[in-house]
This record gives C-alpha cells, sequence and structure tokens, in this order.
C-alpha cells in the first residue's frame, strides 16, 4: 500500500508539486502582512514543507523498493513548524529552525543517496552526484522537472515497485 501511493507521487506530473509550492509559498506572503491565527500561521508553515517532505519520501521509498525504518525523519520538519505556527514560537535563529534544517539534511541525503546508488549502473555513485542529487531535491520546485526521468527510470526497473 505504502509502496504505490510512493510510486504515485513519485511519478506524478511535476507540475502538480510546483503549483502546490508556488500557491501555499504566496500565501505565505500574503498572509504575513496581516495578523492571522495561530492555526493558520501554523498550516501555510507546515504545508509546503509537507509538500517537498511528501516528495522526498516517495523518491526514497520508490529508489530503495520499500519502506524504511527511518522513514518517519520526513514527518518531522512539517510537524515541528506546525507547532511553531500554534505555539508562536520563531522559526528564525532559533532552536526550531535549527531543528527543521537538520531533519531535512537528514532526510534529503537519504532520498539522495537512495536514488543514486539505484541509478548508478554500478550501485556506487560519485559524491558529486549524490550532492547534486541533494541540491536539486531540495531546490523542489526545480529538481521536480531535472529528476522526472531519473525518477521514473529508477522506478521502471525495480521489480517490487512493477508489482505495486
Amino acid at each position: 500500500m505504502m509502496l504505490r501511493i510512493a510510486r504515485q507521487v513519485a511519478r506524478g506530473h511535476p507540475a502538480v508539486l510546483t503549483l502546490v509550492l508556488i500557491v501555499f509559498f504566496a500565501a505565505q506572503i500574503v498572509a504575513s502582512s496581516g495578523t492571522m491565527s495561530p492555526l493558520l500561521r501554523g498550516a501555510l508553515m507546515a504545508f509546503p514543507l509537507g509538500a517537498m517532505c511528501g516528495w522526498w519520501w516517495a523518491v526514497l521509498v520508490v529508489a530503495r523498493d520499500g519502506v524504511g525504518r527511518w522513514d518517519w525523519v520526513f514527518v518531522i520538519p512539517p510537524l515541528l513548524a506546525l507547532i511553531a505556527g500554534f505555539a508562536g514560537w520563531p522559526t528564525v535563529n532559533s532552536p526550531v529552525a535549527f531543528a527543521i534544517f537538520l531533519a531535512i539534511f537528514i532526510a534529503l541525503t537519504m532520498a539522495a543517496k537512495a536514488l543514486e546508488k539505484a541509478d548508478a549502473p554500478d550501485g556506487d555513485p560519485s559524491v558529486g552526484r549524490m550532492l547534486a542529487t541533494f541540491l536539486l531535491l531540495y531546490l523542489a520546485p526545480l529538481g521536480v522537472w531535472v529528476l522526472r526521468s531519473k525518477i521514473i527510470r529508477v522506478a521502471d526497473r525495480s521489480p517490487l515497485t512493477a508489482q505495486a
């Protein structure tokens, strides 16, 4: 079930993620000019992070052919952003911002490494390729377009995802 969902998300059209991110980033800009409820502030901070983390998780699961024991890391950034928004905690130069950054760094490292290992002919990708994939995953509106062919290639090669 989770593999099927991840496969659909990872293979989805890049315009969907791009549109979601643009709409919610624009909503954050508009909402920041006025006063808003803690619930709305938390949701506006968490949803774009949740969309990106969902895509990163899907890439990891498709590249790895299954859900692993560390996949819960992808839930931490949007959850922390939601809690910080509800509580009114600062998310600039604060411990919460560092925790969100650390969770994003770990999640992106896992996803980039899994994708490059699955795509490399010998299963041993270079550090440069992993770093480039890391940056493209981080820049999700651009990376979703650039990495699409690699993600589809990896998903099509996998025997487990072909059965999903």
